[in-house]
């Protein structure tokens, strides 16, 4: 088993028993911690989405320029690294 894996395990094990000790049911522990899960990672979505909607960095933007690439109108980091990477994997292809 992968090192994080692991750990991450052993935190949501832990994590189980401690809830499993307040509350002295282990089905229901389970469900509660199915559901810190997924508020977990509703978190991290918005996080993501939050990180999508940032504008372009003044480094994106020069290294599109070096590769010939436009920038959209309103362009976001992730849009921009996805032109970047797309540009650059048309390149080596070409290669």
């Amino acid at each position: 088993m992968k090192q994080d894996t692991q750990v991450r395990l052993d935190r949501y094990l832990g994590l189980l028993n401690e809830i499993k000790g307040k509350v002295g049911d282990e089905v229901f522990a389970m469900r509660i911690l199915s559901e810190i899960a997924k508020d977990q990672r509703m978190d991290q979505i918005r996080e993501e989405k939050t990180i999508k909607a940032e504008p372009v960095t003044t480094r994106q933007l020069q290294f599109m320029r070096n590769l010939g690439i436009e920038a959209p109108p309103g362009c976001s980091k992730t849009e921009a690294s996805r032109l970047i990477d797309d540009e650059l994997g048309r390149s080596m292809s070409e290669e």
